[in-house]
């Protein structure tokens, strides 16, 4: 089960307007941050993993924010297929019948450079 995290606005640290001007840097619009500004506290992303949440509420200070970081909930991790994941699959293998070297499929052996679709001597 993984952790994850929301990030809340609880308002502006600094001077509003420095604080407009920088979020809009990153590419918080100003319709959008009046909103924000009027409702805090304010969930502006959630369900995200710790380091994704510490990284949100780091460029909300930053501007000049204040910014918490809570605990959602646990929810089960994603399953990613083995091709997504990097670990390559057992039929991407095979076993030289020549000197029994286990390796990816390919042409031939890379050991003996057996012909790996001819049969066995």
């Amino acid at each position: 089960m993984a952790k994850k995290y929301r990030v809340v606005l609880l308002g502006v640290n600094s001077e509003e307007e420095a604080f407009r001007h920088n979020m809009a840097r990153l590419g918080v619009s100003g319709s959008v941050l009046n909103g924000y500004i009027q409702k805090t506290p304010v969930v502006l992303v959630r369900d995200k993993s710790l380091a994704d949440a510490r990284r949100y509420a780091e460029a909300i200070i930053n501007a000049g924010g204040l910014a918490n970081i809570q605990e959602t909930g646990e929810f089960p991790e994603e399953v990613l297929p083995h091709a997504k994941a990097g670990v390559p699959l057992q039929e991407d293998f095979t076993i030289c019948p020549n000197c029994g070297l286990k390796q990816k499929r390919g042409e031939r052996c890379a050991r003996c450079g057996f012909d790996l679709h001819a049969s066995p001597p």
